[in-house]
């Protein structure tokens, strides 16, 4: 069969069964640039369906504080060291290392009339109050010897008024010069006492000569 070929519209209808259209070049030229933009369109929300598989949710940064504020604290080194070391309020300047402890339950330490004394006690061995620290037992009962040594870091204990054993120190005798973890220990009589006796006096100072 040959070609048919016509312009008669009227012999195209018999010819064809489905309705024909008149297509410009100008249409089908605009009608290729929506084809392809409809896939650039098509690619680009491909594109960004696999970006958005590929990132990580969005996190806001009130929520990254939340988890910050839930972690623990790690603890300063200042809270975590602790010291048995007791702070001790004392009279002097203990620039000697010379620690004297006193039993004054009405007194911070000594009242004036036995401080007096033991200025002249001091001086007589060259000494000053700077020189000693004074403690008082009745301020703290629980003195022991250990930690005492740790604050003042004495090499010489003189007790008036009780035995150096309350401290828990061992191998003491009254009124006699010993020797305890290398610190030289005299516990004698209360400072009134010494003062109101001569016979006293005396025992104390030739101990304290040599201490």
């Amino acid at each position: 069969m040959g070609n048919l070929q016509t312009n008669n519209l009227i012999a195209l209808s018999l010819l064809l069964n489905e309705e024909i259209y008149l297509i410009k070049d100008e249409q089908i030229k605009h009608s290729e640039k929506e084809i392809s933009n409809i896939e650039i369109v098509q690619k680009i929300d491909a594109v960004e369906e696999i970006s958005l598989v590929k990132q990580p949710p969005d996190v806001k940064i009130e929520e990254v504080k939340e988890v910050i504020l839930i972690l623990p604290a790690i603890p300063k080194i200042e809270e975590s060291i602790k010291t048995s070391t007791s702070e001790y309020k004392y009279l002097g300047g203990n620039n000697k290392y010379f620690l004297i402890v006193v039993d004054e339950p009405n007194f911070d330490f000594l009242n004036k009339k036995d401080i007096s004394f033991l200025t002249k006690i001091l001086g007589a061995k060259k000494l000053e109050i700077t020189d000693i620290a004074i403690v008082n037992l009745a301020k703290y009962p629980s003195l022991d010897f250990d930690e005492l040594k740790s604050f003042f870091g004495f090499n010489k204990l003189l007790t008036f008024g009780f035995n150096p054993t309350i401290l828990k120190v061992e191998g003491v005798v009254s009124n006699k010069k010993s020797m305890f973890k290398n610190v030289a220990v005299l516990g004698t009589w209360h400072l009134s006492i010494i003062d109101g006796d001569v016979s006293k006096k005396t025992t104390f100072w030739n101990e304290l000569k040599t201490f």
